[in-house]
C-alpha cells in the first residue's frame, strides 16, 4: 500500500480527467524557483558520464556536503532520497518505543513499526499546534520512550522549534541515552539557519539529522538526500546495508553543484519569505479559513466552510494537500505551497470566488 502525499499530480489528473498541464500542483512543497540554472547546466555538460557507474562511495558529493555543513565527511551517508534514510534507519538503530508528533510526516512511523517500534503521541492540536518543549520532554519520561522523532520544521503544520527548545531536547535525550532523530527535509528554507542542529553532530552521539535536497533544489524526480550523524558505526552500518550505486550519477553530480550555489539559495529564501507574506495576509481574510503560522515553504490551515475546498479547486486547476491522512487532522484541514507570484494570486481569487459562489459555504 503506497502512502497518500502531495505532488501525485499524474494520479489526480488521470481521476479527474485532466491533462497534467492544466494542473498547478500547491501539494508538493518544492521551490517556486524551480531547478536552479546551475543543475541544469551542470547535466548537460556532463551527460556522457552515464556511460560509466557512479563513484560506489560517492566521495565528492559527501565532501560536498561535508563542508556545507561544516562536519566530517565520515559524518555524513548519502541516500536515494530521504525516504531511502528513513526506512534504512531502523534496520540499525535498536528502538522499542518512540515520541513522535501528531500531526507529524508519516513515513517515520510507516518505516519504524516495520521493525515491531510502539508509539507515543504529542497531540500539537490541544495546543493549537504549538510544541510546549517542557510537556514534550514530559510525556517522553511519562511514555519512557528509548527514541523520539522529530521534524523540524513540521510537516505539515510549518512551525520552526527554536534553538533554544532544540538545545533543551537534545540536553534531556542526552542524558536520558534517548536517541533523537531529527527530520530538516525543509530547514533549508528557514531564514534563521541556526535553528538547525547540524553544528552539535559532535557533542551528541546520539542525534541523527535526516536532510533533503528534493525540496530546495526542486529536484524531487531525481532522488537526494541525506544523514548526518557522529555515530560513524551507524554510517558504517548503512553503507554495509545499501545497495551498491544507490545514487545515480546526475543526482550525485546534482547535489555537488547545488550546495555550491549560494546566489539561488539567497534568492530563494527572500522570494518564499515574500511569498508566504502575500498568502498569509490574502487567505487571511476569507471568512472560511482559519490560518495557522508558518516558518517555510507551505502554510496550514483550517477551512471553516461546508464545501469540498480541495475538489473545488481541482476543478479550478488547483490542487492542494487534504490532511486527513495526518494522524490526528480531520479532512477540514488543508496544507498548501508557496508558489509563484501569479500562481499564488490564482489560487486566492480561486478560493474567493468559491466562497463567493457558494455563501452558504
Amino acid at each position: 500500500m503506497f502512502m497518500q502525499h502531495g505532488g501525485n499530480i499524474l494520479e489526480i489528473a488521470e481521476q479527474y480527467g485532466l491533462a497534467t498541464q492544466d494542473i498547478i500542483d500547491f501539494s508538493a512543497n518544492i521551490n517556486p524557483l524551480g531547478i536552479p540554472e546551475s543543475i541544469k547546466q551542470a547535466i548537460i555538460q556532463n551527460i556522457d558520464q552515464l556511460k560509466h557507474y557512479p563513484d560506489i562511495r560517492y566521495r565528492e558529493l559527501t565532501e560536498a556536503i561535508s563542508q556545507y555543513h561544516n562536519c566530517l565527511a565520515s559524518q555524513v551517508f548519502v541516500g536515494n532520497g530521504a525516504a531511502e534514510i528513513i526506512y534504512s534507519l531502523p534496520q540499525v538503530l535498536e528502538t522499542q518505543k518512540m515520541l513522535v508528533l501528531a500531526p507529524t510526516f508519516s513515513e517515520y512511523e510507516s518505516a519504524f513499526s516495520q521493525t515491531g517500534t510502539e508509539f507515543s503521541y504529542y497531540s500539537l492540536e490541544d495546543n493549537q499546534f504549538n510544541l510546549s518543549i517542557e510537556q514534550f520532554i514530559e510525556q517522553a519520561k511519562l511514555a519512557q520512550v528509548d527514541s523520539i522523532c522529530l521534524c523540524n520544521p513540521n510537516n505539515p503544520t510549518g512551525q520552526v522549534l527554536a534553538k533554544e527548545d532544540s538545545l533543551r531536547l537534545l540536553d534531556f535525550c542526552q542524558q536520558a541515552n534517548i536517541l533523537l532523530v531529527m527530520d530538516e527535509a525543509f530547514m533549508d528554507f528557514i531564514i534563521d539557519e541556526e535553528c538547525s542542529l547540524a553544528d552539535y553532530l559532535d557533542q551528541y552521539s546520539q542525534l541523527y539529522i535526516v536532510r533533503s535536497l528534493t525540496k530546495i533544489f526542486a529536484i524531487p524526480g531525481l532522488r537526494l538526500g541525506y544523514l548526518l550523524t557522529s555515530n560513524e558505526l551507524v554510517i558504517d552500518q548503512l553503507n554495509k546495508t545499501c545497495p551498491p550505486w544507490h545514487i545515480n550519477t546526475l543526482a550525485s553530480l546534482a547535489g555537488q553543484v547545488a550546495l555550491q550555489d549560494k546566489e539561488y539559495l539567497e534568492e530563494s529564501l527572500s522570494y518564499v519569505k515574500e511569498q508566504r507574506r502575500y498568502l498569509i495576509k490574502e487567505l487571511s481574510t476569507i471568512s472560511t479559513i482559519e490560518m495557522y503560522p508558518s516558518d517555510t515553504n507551505f502554510l496550514f490551515f483550517k477551512w471553516l466552510g461546508n464545501v469540498d475546498l480541495r475538489l473545488e479547486l481541482i476543478s479550478n486547476g488547483y490542487l492542494i494537500r487534504t490532511c486527513e491522512t495526518f494522524k490526528g487532522l480531520k479532512e477540514t484541514y488543508y496544507r498548501i505551497a508557496v508558489r509563484t507570484h501569479e500562481e499564488n494570486k490564482g489560487l486566492v481569487k480561486a478560493i474567493q470566488e468559491i466562497v463567493h459562489e457558494k455563501s452558504d459555504c
